[in-house]
This record gives C-alpha cells, structure tokens and sequence, in this order.
C-alpha cells in the first residue's frame, strides 16, 4: 500500500512531490496526460502556451523557487509605445504607460524550465503518465484509487490522496464511495477552473520588426469585432537579433464563438496583428492552443468563464476529508495567490502540513 498518491502533475502536484521527496515521504503521482505541467505548456523553443508571468513584489513563493532552481529570469518586455485599436479595422491609437504589466518577469526558456526542473528532482519510478482518475472508494484506514489508461482500468490503495487537479474537474469525473458531502461538492463546482476557457496564439518572427518601429508590442482591442483582446512582446529580453522574437495574444472570442469561426480564425488573428503592427506581422509561425478544448483542463462548466477573477480559496476545500485522507490541490483552493503558478505552489505547502498532521496522530 503507498502512503501518499498525487493526482495531477501540474505545478501544485510537482511541487508537493518535491515537498515529500524531500521529507523522505513514500510518495507516487499518476497524470491522466501524457505530459508534466497541467497548464503550464510552451512551444519547442521555449515560448508560453499557458502562464507566462510571474510577479516578484507580491508573489514570494513562486520568486523564491526561480531562485532555488537556479532559473533566469527577466522583466517583461515594454520599451516603446504601446498601441489601443478603438475600433474594428481602425487605425490604432498610442498610449504612453509605464509598467503596463505591474513588474512581471519571465523565465529564460518559458515557464516549461520550472516544470522540467522540479520533475528533474524526482525519481522517475514514482511518476505516472497517461493514467486518469475515475473514482475513489473510502475502505477506513486507507482509499481505493481507479485509475483509467490505455491497456485498462487499474487499482491502487493509497493512505492518502491528493487532487492536485482543479476542482470542477474532480466534480465533474471523478466518482466517490461514499459521496462527498454536499457542501464540499458545491465548493468543487463554484471554483471556476482558471484560464480554462482562454486560447493564446504565439507568432514568432525572425526579428522583434516592432521594436526597432518603436513599439513595445504591447496592444489592446475592445470593439465588438474584435479577435484578440490584448498582445505582448513574447520574445527574450536580449537584442531584437536574438532570433527568438515573438508577439503573444490572448484571443478575444470566446470557446462557442472560435468553434464558430474555427475555419477562418487564422486568418482573422493575422489581420488584426496586421492592422496593430503592419504587413510585417502577416509572417511568422504561429503556435496556437485552445484550453477549452482540453478535457483535462475545460470541465463543462468552465466554457463560460467568468467575468472578473474569481475568489478562490473556499475553506471548505482546504480541510481534509474521509477523516483526514483525501486533500484537495490546486491553484483554486489556494488562500493566497489563487488562479495563479504563487496558488499552486500556497496549496502544495497546506497540503504538506496537512499530511504532517495525519503522520503526527498516526505515530
């Protein structure tokens, strides 16, 4: 029987992981993709199809595993004038700001380097790909875990078990015996899973073009056609030279809408960033990821997102259930810095003292 088994192998799952790995705690964690990360996904050659930015003045945690890693980072690219397109095929206006992004900062590489070097701290043997769950049962001095994969349905038995994987989805799939209780089940489905809805499009370009226009590649839309809600430099900090230049872009649309224009969405986002940057921005590779259309991310609920972020941390989820055997992770159920990589790595902390306590009363 293992004593602990994480579901989910997200940020928050890695990060308790590495939490008990070195505590010297018997730990296994099973992934229902075929990758690590959860949200965390970049391109081949380092750029950011999930969270981008990391915020130093108010995120300590998040700050402080860069630094223990051993990672670079750097601020967010924002020299030039930044551009706001008013109305549909419009001519864009400039806007002088500084600090548009509030003082974040990235990492050389993208975000995939702090997955990989979390994983890298981690016996392989105790990491599982492509296995999903679908129920648990509580037998009293342990939980039965059932586990979907390619070759069948599998078994496990496990002291404790922790969903590092967002709420809604553990609502939404996973089948519990004995049901939750009904107040613990409506928090599960009133924390909104973040970003789920979201799609991000990274064109990359031989050369950042823009800044040497003098742009800083930083743009927002807010008229009713519009495609893409706001733009970034995507590229490294160094030289325009760097041949690692890039423009990011959140899409404006929402997930009903780009299965609508699924066809001619391409074409769309590339006009806009013609329309904001020239001709020039016609070119490039683009690299595009719809989370809605992750089953692994977007429960059903979540294709309608929310309008403003929402409050997370709901205290009946950072409380253990089945007397103390089965926690509930990620970023979500966070008391500080919810929705984001600082939450995941908040509720990987509360869980590890929560396991503490059980060893505690156990001994």
């Amino acid at each position: 029987m293992l004593e602990t088994v994480i579901i989910g192998g997200g940020l928050n799952g890695l990060a308790l992981a590495n939490l008990l790995h070195g505590a010297r705690r018997e730990f296994a964690l099973f992934e229902a993709r075929d990758r690590l990360g959860g949200r965390v996904l970049g391109t081949a050659e380092g750029h950011d199809l999930g969270p981008t930015w990391f915020w130093p003045d108010h995120q300590p945690r998040i700050t402080r595993l860069v630094a223990d890693l051993g990672l670079t980072s750097f601020p967010q690219w924002e020299t030039g004038s930044h551009l706001h397109q008013q109305e549909a095929g419009g001519k864009p206006s400039v806007f002088e700001q500084t600090d548009v992004h509030g003082g974040a900062r990235r990492l050389a590489g993208g975000m995939r380097t702090l997955i990989d070097a979390l994983a890298a701290r981690l016996p392989s043997r105790q990491i599982h790909l492509g296995q999903a769950l679908t129920g648990l049962r509580d037998r009293g001095s342990h939980i039965e875990i059932y586990l979907s994969q390619a070759r069948g349905e599998s078994i496990l038995s496990a002291r404790n078990v922790v969903l590092a994987m967002p709420p809604r989805l553990v609502e939404e799939h996973v089948a519990f015996d004995p049901q939750l209780a009904a107040r613990t089940r409506l928090a599960l489905r009133n924390s909104p899973t973040w970003m789920a809805a979201q799609a991000k499009l990274i064109t990359t370009y031989p050369t950042a073009f823009w800044r040497r226009q003098g742009y800083s590649g930083t743009a927002t839309a807010r008229h009713t056609q519009t495609v893409l809600a706001e733009t970034w430099d995507a590229g490294e900090e160094v030289g325009s030279e760097s041949g690692r230049a890039a423009l990011g872009a959140f899409l404006a649309l929402s997930p009903t809408h780009r299965d609508d224009f699924r066809a001619g969405l391409e074409m769309l986002a590339v006009s806009q960033l013609g329309q904001l940057f020239g001709t020039a921005a016609h070119d490039g590779e683009r690299h595009y990821h719809d989370w809605a259309e992750e089953p692994h991310t977007c429960s059903v609920l979540d294709r309608s997102p929310p309008l403003a972020h929402p409050e997370y941390g709901d205290r009946e989820l950072q409380h253990p259930s089945w007397q103390g055997k089965l926690h509930f992770g990620s970023t979500e159920t966070a008391a500080y810095g919810g929705g984001y990589l600082e939450g995941a790595l908040e509720a990987a902390g509360r869980i590890r003292r929560e396991l503490s306590l059980g060893w505690t009363q156990a001994a």
